[in-house]
């Protein structure tokens, strides 16, 4: 399991950006192999992922969306994959995002041998990638849908990054306390073939994809 953080600053106001980090549908426009993710209820979500060519299928709990200031999900079952987004005001128009992510390194990158080192090097470029599409105007101005709004816990007050933020792994364990009964062996994330296989238990249908790689033409 491997724990990585960054930070960029965007153009934008605090507003503007919080609105596209907590409109999960906008991930596949800069998160590095996410191709599709839909809301199942108002805190949580299905999304579909191109993993070493392989099509990967999960639910996801958004554990905490506070207006202009924090974004926090994680997978419900299976290989933990788990992200926090901390937004720090920088004058009217520019604005701080701290992420931390954390993730299952063999489930999400298993042909690579560098680990904890790629996955730092890939949530700087899906930084760069989403400051590029706000700055632009790609992303921006879009609601976020009525009664997603999901706050658990306090609002924080305090934006310094890693003082209050609940960090990837607390957010997990909240999920995975939550959820009973365990799921039996062989349950959860799919590990067969693409296009046939799944995971969080709904039907999969055929990989409309093909072999499930995604291009950088189409990440931008």
């Amino acid at each position: 399991m491997s724990m990585v953080q960054q930070a960029i600053e965007v153009s934008a106001p605090v507003h503007t950006v919080y609105e596209q980090l907590a409109a999960f549908e906008n991930y596949p426009r800069f998160m590095t192999g996410v191709r599709q993710v839909t809301s199942i209820g108002a805190d949580q979500t299905h999304w579909i992922m191109d993993v070493d060519g392989k099509r990967r299928e999960f639910d996801a709990q958004i554990i905490e969306r506070s207006p202009d200031e924090r974004v926090s999900w994680s997978t419900m079952e299976g290989p933990l994959l788990a992200e926090t987004i901390t937004l720090r005001p920088m004058g009217e128009t520019k604005t701080q995002i701290v992420a931390q992510l954390e993730a299952d390194i063999a489930f999400l990158m298993p042909s690579d041998r560098h680990g904890q080192e790629s996955l730092n090097r890939r949530l700087k470029a899906d930084l760069t990638t989403f400051k590029g599409l706000v700055e632009s105007g790609v992303l921006g101005g879009r609601p976020i849908p009525h009664g997603g709004a999901v706050t658990m816990g306090t609002r924080s007050q305090n934006l310094l990054p890693g003082v209050d933020a609940p960090s990837p792994a607390a957010v997990a364990a909240r999920i995975r306390n939550r959820n009973t009964p365990a799921p039996s062996p062989g349950a959860g994330w799919d590990t067969g073939v693409a296009g046939t296989a799944r995971m969080g238990g709904r039907t999969s249908g055929a990989d409309m994809w093909g072999n499930g790689m995604i291009n950088e033409e189409e990440r931008g």
